[in-house]
Parts: C-alpha cells; sequence; structure tokens
C-alpha cells in the first residue's frame, strides 16, 4: 500500500492532451497539488503533456514506476494491466467506470482483470475509483482540482466513493490526511487498507464510509486488532429494510442486513455513526480528546437553561459527576444565600453579582479538573466580540493557565454561542485536549465518543466460550438435515439436546390410534400440534393446542387439529401430531442466521407468536463470549421481566447466557447450517426449555 499513496513515479495512462478548464487531467491536477515524485504522461496522440514529455506505450517509459493511473475506456482497461505486468508495475489505480457498478459486460470485465492480477502479483486499487489523496506528501491521483489544504489532521480514510476526497472539509476534521477510495475493490479492499493505517505512524484515527463489504470474518479480525491501538469510525450507508432478506425462520427475518453491520462493528469496538454531523463531530473528538477515562461529566455553562439541555445530551451516554468538595462553598463565598451551585455550574449568577467572571470560570474550572470524581468537562459560553464584553475574550488565557494543572489531561468540550465563533474556536482549539463543537448535543456527542473509545481499548481481549456436545448423537440428525434442507419438530428437539440445550419431552405420534397410550408417558396437562415442513409457522394453522387436561381432551384436539388442516389446505401432508409436556414461563426466541459476510449471526429477543410484532431481539457475531451473551439478554426491553417485577419470580438468568453460548457453538460446528430457531424458549425460574425448533440448511 505505500506504493499507492507515497509513490516515488507514476505513470498516468490516458492523460489528455487538453489541460485546464474541464480538461480533468490527472497530471495537470498531480502537479497543481505539488507531488514531487516523477510523473510519466502515456498518450500515443501528444508529444508533451502540461509540460511533461508524453510516451506512446507504457513500455517505452524510462524507468520502472511504481505505480499506474489508468483512466481509458473500459474495453482498453485490460491491454493496459497487461502492459504494466509486462513492464514489471506492480500497483494499479484504475479510474475508469463501467465495471461491475455497470451491466454484466462490465462485470465480466472487472472478474477478468481481478483474476489477472492475482495471477501476475499485481494490487489493483479500483476500477470506478478516485484513487488516493496523502496530504503529508502532497500527492493526489484525483482527477479533480483539489486546493491543497492549510491544514490537515492525523485521520485516515478508507471510501466506497470519491466524494470525500472532494468534499474533504465537510466530512472531516481539518481535512482528511491520507484517504483511499476502493471503489468496486475488485482487488485491494477495506481489509488491506485498515492492515496498512494500523500500522502508519501519521494515521492516528481511521475513518470509513462503507456501502458493503466482502471478506467480512477477515475485516472483524483486523479491526478488533486495530481497535486496540486506534479508534476506527464507520459511516455505514445504506441502513434501510430492504436490505433484510425474507427467510424462513423468526431468526432469519429478524436478522436484517443492517443489524448484523452493527453486531459487526459492536464485535470489533468500531464505533457507527449514522450521519456526516456525526462522524465529524466523532473524529474532532478523538482527534482532540483521544481518550475519556469515565462517564462522569462537569458541567460548567454561563446560562442556566444551557445546563438543563446538556443534562438532557447526557442522558443514557454520560452521568454527571459529584462536584468536589469545598468548590461549591469557594464559588459561593460571599455572595447572597440564595445562589446554589451543583452541577451544572452555572457561572451567570456567580459573576453578574460577584463581578468577575473569569475567575469564577477559572475556580470551576479548576474544582473539576482537579476531581478524581470528574472524567470530562463540558462548558457553554460565550464568543463575543464586541469591546463591552471584553472580559469573555479572556476566557481563552483562563481555560489555558488551568490546562497546565493537576489533570489537565482531561477533555474540555466546549459550545461557544454568539457572534465570534470561528476566532474563538481557533483560539480555543490551540489548547491540548479542548475542543469547540457547533452544538450542545455534539459537545456531549464528543465526549461520549471519547469515552466509548476508551471501553472498546480497554476491553478484554477475551476468548469466545467452547462447549461439548454429543457427536454421535448430533451426527445423524444433521446429515438427514442435510439430506432435507430442514429438521423440525421432535427431530430438531433431539439436535438442540445434542448440544446440551433442553428441551420439552415429548414425541410424534403417527395416528389418533397410538394416541392414548404414548399419552401415559407425560403429565398432563400437555400440548398438541402439527409437524412437518409444511408447518414452518404452525400459528398461522391454528395448528397448537395448549392445557390439555385429560386423555378425552386430548383425542378431541387431535380431531380439531386434522379437520383445521383439512381445512386450510386439504393438500397438506400431515405426518403426524406432535404430543409434548407443557411447559409455563416467559415465551423467548434465540436462534442464528449465517450471513453471507460476517458468519454466523446469534439473535434472542421476545419470542412466541408475537416475535415479529415487537421485534424486541438482541444480536451478537459468533463465536460468543459469555461477556457478549449477558449483554444480549440485558439489551432487550423485556428484560426487567426477566430479572423478576411486581413480585413475580425472575428467569434463572446464567442458564439462558449458556443456551446463548451453546447455540453460537451448534452455529460454529456446524458451518453449512443456514438458519436455525427455537421459538419458543419457556423460560422460568427453576426449568427452563426449547419447546419448538427448526434448523434450516437450503
Amino acid at each position: 500500500m505505500e506504493k499507492f499513496l507515497n509513490p516515488r513515479s507514476v505513470v498516468i495512462v490516458g492523460a489528455p492532451r487538453r489541460s485546464g478548464e474541464g480538461s480533468f487531467n490527472n497530471v495537470e491536477t498531480m502537479l497543481r497539488y505539488g507531488y514531487s515524485g516523477r510523473i510519466y504522461p502515456v498518450n500515443p496522440q501528444a508529444g508533451e503533456i502540461c509540460g511533461l514529455r508524453a510516451y506512446p506505450s507504457i513500455a517505452e517509459v524510462p524507468e520502472r514506476a511504481d505505480l499506474a493511473v489508468v483512466s481509458v475506456g473500459r474495453d482498453r482497461v485490460f491491454p493496459v494491466l497487461e502492459a504494466c505486468a509486462a513492464a514489471g508495475i506492480g500497483r494499479v489505480i484504475v479510474v475508469t467506470q463501467g465495471f461491475s457498478d455497470a451491466d454484466e459486460h462490465g462485470r465480466a470485465l472487472q472478474d477478468r482483470m481481478s483474476a489477472f492480477a492475482r495471477e501476475k502479483g499485481i494490487r489493483v486499487l479500483g476500477p470506478n475509483t478516485m484513487g488516493v489523496v496523502n496530504n503529508f506528501a502532497s500527492f493526489t491521483t484525483s482527477f479533480v482540482d483539489l486546493p491543497v489544504p492549510e491544514k490537515f489532521s492525523p485521520v485516515s480514510l478508507v471510501a466506497q466513493t470519491g466524494v470525500f476526497q472532494v468534499a474533504s472539509i465537510d466530512f472531516s476534521y481539518r481535512n482528511w490526511g491520507k484517504g483511499i477510495d476502493i471503489g468496486n475493490s475488485c482487488d485491494v479492499d477495506f481489509v488491506d487498507a485498515l492492515e496498512y493505517f494500523e500500522k502508519d505512524p501519521e494515521t492516528r484515527v481511521i475513518a470509513i464510509h462503507m456501502e458493503g463489504i466482502r471478506r467480512g470474518r477477515k475485516f472483524l479480525e483486523a479491526a478488533s486488532r486495530i481497535t486496540k491501538k486506534k479508534p476506527i469510525v464507520v459511516l455505514k450507508t445504506g441502513r434501510s429494510e430492504k436490505g433484510a432478506r425474507a427467510a424462513l425462520s423468526h431468526s432469519g427475518s429478524l436478522v436484517g442486513e443492517d443489524a448484523v453491520y452493527d453486531a459487526a462493528f459492536r464485535k470489533a469496538g468500531i464505533l457507527r455513526v449514522r450521519d456526516t454531523q456525526e462522524l465529524r463531530t466523532a473524529l474532532r473528538a478523538l482527534v482532540r480528546f483521544g481518550e475519556m477515562a469515565g462517564p462522569r461529566i462537569g458541567i460548567i455553562t454561563v446560562t442556566g437553561a444551557g445546563g438543563i439541555m446538556a443534562i438532557d445530551a447526557a442522558e443514557g451516554a454520560l452521568t454527571l459527576a459529584e462536584l468536589p468538595d469545598g468548590l461549591s462553598a469557594s464559588l459561593t463565598e460571599g455572595l447572597p444565600d440564595w445562589i446554589r451551585v451543583t452541577n451544572p455550574v452555572d457561572i451567570w449568577p456567580i459573576g453578574m453579582i460577584g463581578g468577575d467572571y473569569p475567575g469564577a470560570v477559572s475556580k470551576a474550572l479548576r474544582g473539576l479538573q482537579g476531581s478524581p470524581e470528574v472524567d470530562g468537562i463540558l462548558m457553554i459560553i460565550p464568543a463575543m466580540s464586541s469591546p463591552l464584553h471584553g472580559n469573555i475574550a479572556s476566557l481563552v488565557e483562563v481555560v489555558k493557565n488551568v490546562r497546565e494543572g493537576k489533570g489537565g489531561g482531561k477533555p474540555i468540550a466546549l459550545w461557544l454561542y454568539a457572534d465570534d465563533l470561528s476566532v474563538y474556536e481557533e483560539r480555543y482549539e490551540e489548547i491540548e485536549n479542548v475542543a469547540a463543537f457547533p452544538s450542545i448535543e455534539d459537545a456531549v456527542r464528543g465526549l461520549a465518543f471519547s469515552r466509548r473509545y476508551r471501553q472498546f481499548a480497554d476491553g478484554p481481549s477475551v476468548i469466545s466460550e467452547t462447549c461439548s456436545w454429543n457427536r454421535e448423537k448430533a451426527r445423524p440428525l444433521i446429515e438427514k438435515g442435510r439430506r432435507d434442507g430442514v429438521l423440525l419438530g421432535e427431530e430438531a428437539l433431539e439436535l438442540l439436546a445434542a448440544f446440551g440445550i433442553p428441551a420439552a419431552a415429548g414425541r410424534v405420534v403417527p395416528t389418533r390410534e397410538a394416541l392414548g397410550g404414548l399419552s401415559r408417558d407425560l403429565s398432563y396437562p400437555v400440548v398438541l400440534k402439527v409437524t412437518g415442513p409444511s408447518f414452518l409457522h404452525k400459528s398461522e394453522w391454528g395448528g397448537v393446542v395448549t392445557g390439555i387436561g385429560d386423555e378425552g381432551a386430548l383425542l378431541r384436539a387431535w380431531d380439531d387439529l386434522v379437520s383445521r388442516v383439512g381445512e386450510k389446505n386439504p393438500d397438506a401432508v400431515l405426518e403426524g401430531l406432535h404430543l409434548q409436556e407443557q411447559l409455563s414461563g416467559t415465551e423467548l426466541l434465540m436462534g442464528m442466521k449465517r450471513d453471507p459476510e460476517f458468519g454466523p449471526v446469534v439473535a434472542c429477543g421476545l419470542g412466541g407468536i408475537y416475535t415479529e410484532i415487537f421485534r424486541d431481539v438482541s444480536r451478537e457475531i459468533a463465536p460468543l463470549t459469555r461477556e457478549e451473551a449477558g449483554d444480549m439478554l440485558r439489551s432487550l426491553r423485556i428484560y426487567p421481566i426477566l430479572r423478576g417485577v411486581r413480585g413475580q419470580a425472575g428467569v434463572d438468568r446464567e442458564l439462558l447466557v449458556d443456551i446463548l453460548l451453546r447455540v453460537s457453538c451448534l452455529a460454529m460446528e456446524i458451518p453449512d447450517l443456514m438458519e436455525m430457531d427455537i421459538n419458543p424458549f419457556i423460560a422460568g425460574p427453576n426449568r427452563s426449555k426449547a419447546a419448538d425448533a427448526r434448523f434450516i440448511w437450503k
């Protein structure tokens, strides 16, 4: 990747003869950007381009260049790639569009190019890319003339569009330091870029714009390692429900594409942002603050209303710190008794009556900064140009002086208001660990992003749990499921039991005559339900009868179920009915779906017939750790019910954690299993079992 971003020499194939307005000439833009390496334009129709000698072919370039940038029609790209291979050029950027982004012919061209690159050991960036930018080396491959930034940050970008380079100042914090547009990523992809930036000393923070991904498991492996050292922020676009494909199981329908990305980013310690404003906020905070040790913040405000807004913004993300001992008394010394100081610290009455705004701000800031009970500070202060408010300007010096004292590493997030924002923002951000944000909410989010990154970075590098399972019992069931495509009913419950997941006792009864004798093996009440491939969703058939109290009621239930099935669909194949012990407790869903990129995704949540209505589901990428399994339960809206509420006993939550770990183990041990669904799993305080399950291979 180094030769893509810092080449000593570049061949530009397809450089236009024309320069100036509307030419989109890579040679011209590269020269204007300040690139100091050697440039070799290739155009058989030109003798000179932008004052540089042009060459009729790559073969006639006088040296083996580090990099080739290709901008020719799509049908001419492959011959150019062959010429690069012949000339020993190992790094190629294909700017040209019209490949997998266009039509089937373009996709075939891209596949051919990818195969050739692998065969020859050439690394290709693109096609359909703007290429790279490296502001540390004054280098860009963009065909758009970009202004050279006066300031840029240690943030490196990996994107699937060139607009993030063109609009750098709109998406980043003080422009990207480096940027890679992977385009269609026929070869170089997110994993390659991440692994390069991991070791790059000029990169402190990594930003990602992502539409889709391949090599998802490899991406997780790389990102999980990198986030221990450098924060990664991702803006994932395309979050709509259209990404969630219809599935045969509840788990399949509930694990939509965007939910999988959420789980994957969480697994790897990646900070996800929802829009470009959050992206700018997160990058500013991570560059200026780095990490925040804890969630406790102190607030200093020159407007009481601003303090209330800050409290609202912090709810659920950060907590209000306790004021250090003596600070309240110190700030109100000599002032009327009605002035109360809490967190937020309202400076307005203290400064107005005491006559010393800068002194009050300094005292409050020193107290919060020096307190071990405070992890970060939010300041809401004006930035005014009027000479009548000159004492406001001195607050810059107040903050600067306080930063030199004890606890000076704590982040200070500012919301500046009034009429002189840009000037004051620059002055404040000359102070270490201070950042100014465009709103109170953004300032709070900035602190929260720094706190979340600290949690990821400090998190233990844990190994996922393993489980023992009965291979002898499971093997024939797995083979049957592979042959038939599905495993249902009693056989599905038997496979669960082979993996140590408790299941309700029962059996499939082939005929009405056999029912009476078999029912004596179970204690009433019992359940009777339809079973077989035609009845994946039993409730849609009215196919479950519960609370059957005796043999007579059982025989009547049989007749009712057979009659319902016949009325709904006379052609439905009824292979018997499933007789089962009746369980009581909270109905849960547990299951998995295999994502094509990230692998198995474990889900749990509210079960029963309302699963897909309330959609109270949590998800994690397998394999799970015990902590992740516990977090899945705690994140559910029904968790208070699981814990016990209003005198009702809670369920055995440790058992549920164990079950989730076994679901994870099952998913990893059966690599061709596509979906698995336990619904309902009946959880109680003393007994918890699976009542129904299905496994899907097709």
